[in-house]
């Protein structure tokens, strides 16, 4: 890689690193002063939910910015040739990414209101797996990509959605059984 190529990834995962930091706080900043403005009044939104999001949130930028240093390291060292191609590193970092939003909401109800337990609201991560699948395939098809690496990892994606998903089942269905129980 050229040492601009080199600097602007650098730079990048500065600026990932310094939001990662920031866009917390300023979050939490607002949700006290909407709290505030609001106070007497039942929320319009479930603050729970977004505290859940903000969670998943910094949990998949960690997971972004320590995949973007593997992904370096491993470009530096020459191990495999297809981590010099850029489009492949944007599209599995998105799609890790993704993935460790979706499972942590999942886990923790992100999703879900308190009102609406009747529906399903975790379907919508599953269909949008599908609809990245979908998304990635023809670049890897047609050789735009240099690998077959981001197709992989919309696979492993898609598995384990599916596994947090069976997993988030069982457990729910389980705490209703205790809650039902003498």
């Amino acid at each position: 890689m050229s040492d601009a190529t080199i600097t602007l990834i650098t730079g990048l995962l500065f600026v990932f690193a310094l939001s990662a930091f920031i866009w917390p706080i300023a979050l939490g900043i607002h949700l006290e002063l909407e709290g505030r403005k609001k106070l007497g009044e039942p929320p319009q939104y479930d603050e729970r939910q977004k505290l859940a999001r903000q969670r998943a949130g910094n949990h998949a930028m960690y997971v972004l910015l320590t995949f973007l240093v593997l992904w370096a390291i491993v470009n530096q060292i020459g191990w495999f040739a297809w981590t010099n191609s850029i489009l492949d590193l944007v599209l599995c970092a998105l799609i890790l990414t993704w993935c460790v939003w979706a499972s942590d909401c999942i886990l923790h109800d992100g999703f879900a209101s308190w009102k609406n337990k009747q529906k399903n609201p975790n379907a919508i991560s599953g269909t949008y797996s599908v609809w990245i699948m979908l998304f990635v395939r023809p670049f890897c098809a047609y050789g735009i990509t240099a690998s077959w690496m981001p197709y992989i990892f919309t696979y492993v994606n898609i598995a384990v959605l599916c596994i947090v998903l069976i997993y988030k089942a069982r457990r729910d269905k389980k705490a209703a059984q205790e809650e039902d129980a003498p």
